[in-house]
């Protein structure tokens, strides 16, 4: 099943919109998107991979979003939208967002957006509405946040913490002003969005979306269908996900996200995974599942626990949840120690597998990153957006790994950028992922992401003068392509 990828060999580049320069603090769905998407064609790049683009909450991460199904506001081009003197305070062509900063310009944006909504247009968002089952939930949600100052639903009044039995005509005004407000920024999102992929269809550019395992528990997935999760009769979480100690974390990870309920989900047949992945399917072309081991095995802790040494491994779903979801293009994030089972289910499947690069020095003759090693059938990653560049790396290595890698490539430290792009290029996978900073050679500065940690992540982005340079690499990489028949 699922057998819809081709074994024609291509590139890509890892960047979240985010990372993209201009004027509105963020990268955002304006004139640089589509200038990098311009950047990609003429360098003969086939993909284009991005975090998640939902709305995030407190940390700033794609992968706790406040929703599975809605698009972060933070990225709609406002000057489209005629909204251009309340931008001068937003940061300029700084290379961190400023979040907090960004925040609290949509706070206030909120009643200017139903000022600025086109009358015209009036007939389509009320299509839009009819036509986009989550939206209603994800505003109401959203609203009653503002409401109640950002607080966790959990800790909302009795009367609001029941999706289903809310009553809308005796809400607040300004929750009902503020939830057409959310309404009208998914509208503009939305279209924003679908224009941004179009344009990238007509020059041949697919764009690979990511499809986090579990929600956050504070999102409008879990208060608008709590059955989906195992939750006890005050809905709070009865067990919680992570992953058990390993070579990294003596404690493992825990990761607070509540676990599902699968025996629900199977009975009302996957109906939320379903409109979850279609939701994806028609904003990406290709969707990168998660720790994917997840829907094998999952590790459950309980949820007053302090580490997560104490939980155990469950089922996962198998191959049911996939059997409705079938001829869609699927890459599965298939990294760290697995039980034979996993591999065994992407092989049903028929998913690719990832390899980073990164992983591949340890001394280990037999580690399976290893570059001898790779199967054509999988997807190769110079490195992940959790992982540091490559530069910073590999300056972070023990003299005696950094040797390893000069042996295994016959190369000195001078050439060690350009020569794993050239790895990355030659490889046997049929697709090949590099992550924007290590094209553009940039040390720890630039890491996107690390993971255990709360504070200083997700905030990188390129300066125009980094946008430049790497518009200026475009023929250099379609030679590359050409040379490696991708």
């Amino acid at each position: 099943m699922n057998i819809v990828w081709t074994k024609e060999r291509a590139v890509g580049i890892v960047m979240h919109i985010s990372c993209l320069p201009g004027g509105q603090g963020i990268g955002c769905f304006d004139e640089s998107a589509y200038q990098f998407i311009d950047f990609l064609w003429e360098a003969g790049i086939k993909f284009w991979q991005v975090c998640p683009l939902t709305p995030t909450s407190y940390g700033d991460s794609p992968y706790q979003g406040l929703s599975s199904f809605a698009l972060n506001p933070y990225f709609i081009d406002l000057k489209a939208l005629g909204i251009n003197n309340s931008l001068k305070n937003l940061a300029n062509d700084v290379q961190r967002v400023p979040f907090g900063e960004i925040y609290y310009f949509f706070q206030k944006l909120l009643p200017e957006i139903r000022n600025v909504f086109p009358k015209t247009e009036r007939q389509k968002l009320n299509h839009f509405r009819e036509h986009t089952p989550w939206l209603k939930s994800y505003a109401l949600f959203s609203a009653l946040k503002k409401y109640f100052n950002e607080q966790s639903w959990i800790e909302w009044p009795q009367a609001y913490r029941y999706y289903e039995t809310i009553d809308s005509t005796h809400l607040p005004q300004s929750v009902l002003d503020d939830m057409e407000s959310y309404e009208i920024l998914q509208y503009f999102a939305d279209n924003q969005w679908r224009k941004l992929k179009q344009y990238a269809t007509e020059k041949g550019i697919k764009i690979i979306g990511d499809i986090p395992m579990y929600p956050g528990y504070d999102s409008a997935d879990v208060w608008s269908e709590p059955k989906n999760f195992q939750l006890d009769k005050n809905l709070k979480p009865l067990r919680i996900a992570g992953v058990p100690p390993d070579y990294f974390s003596e404690n493992g990870q825990l990761w607070g996200n509540p676990i599902y309920d699968w025996d629900f989900l199977e009975s009302n047949h996957y109906d939320w995974w379903c409109r979850r992945i279609q939701r994806n399917r028609g904003l990406f072309d290709v969707l990168r599942l998660d720790h994917f081991r997840g829907f094998d095995n999952f590790w459950s802790v309980p949820s007053d626990a302090l580490t997560a040494k104490n939980g155990k491994w469950e089922k996962g779903p198998g191959v049911k949840l996939f059997r409705s979801l079938e001829n869609i293009p699927f890459i599965a994030e298939d990294l760290g120690e697995l039980d034979d089972s996993v591999p065994q289910l992407m092989q049903q499947l028929h998913f690719p597998g990832m390899k980073v690069l990164q992983f591949a020095f340890s001394r280990d003759p037999k580690n399976i990153y290893l570059p001898h090693y790779h199967h054509p059938f999988s997807v190769l990653y110079l490195g992940t957006h959790d992982n540091d560049t490559l530069l910073g790396w590999y300056y972070s290595l023990d003299e005696s790994i950094r040797d390893q890698i000069r042996c295994y490539f016959g190369i000195d430290d001078c050439e060690t950028s350009w020569k794993f792009l050239t790895e990355v290029y030659r490889s046997p996978c049929f697709l090949s992922m590099i992550c924007v900073q290590d094209l553009l050679g940039l040390g720890s500065e630039a890491r996107f992401n690390t993971p255990g940690t709360q504070c200083g992540n997700w905030q990188w982005r390129m300066t125009t003068a980094q946008f430049s340079e790497l518009q200026n690499m475009a023929p250099q990489l379609k030679v590359y392509g050409l040379r490696y028949d991708r």
